[in-house]
């Protein structure tokens, strides 16, 4: 099904990137037909097609700046507060070495 040919999709990404563009086109394709995967990836994630649901995406880019500024300046309680009231409103932080991505649980 469409989960086998995501799976068959991400590992040919490993050995030949031609064939994994290849698969990921019938798979856009087979999720056309079927009246799914039509939605950005990136956008679903964030809500953005969640028809306003919850805080807005730019409330919650303030809010991890403001956190990004509270541990910049040590103060861990303050980012802990700011992680958990986003964590509280369905907001998954992931902080890695290009800063801090978020996507709604």
């Amino acid at each position: 099904g469409l989960f086998d040919l995501a799976r068959d999709i991400n590992r040919a990404r490993e050995t030949d990137a031609g064939e994994a563009a290849r698969l990921a086109a019938v798979l856009r394709r087979l999720g056309n037909v079927l009246g799914v995967l039509q939605a950005d990836p990136d956008g679903f994630l964030k809500g953005s097609e969640a028809g306003g649901e919850g805080l807005s995406a730019e409330r919650i880019e303030t809010l991890i700046a403001r956190r990004a500024a509270a541990r910049q300046d040590r103060n861990w309680a303050e980012a802990d507060r700011i992680r958990d009231l986003l964590k509280a409103e369905g907001v998954v932080l992931e902080d890695g070495a290009g800063g801090t991505t978020w996507r709604r649980a």
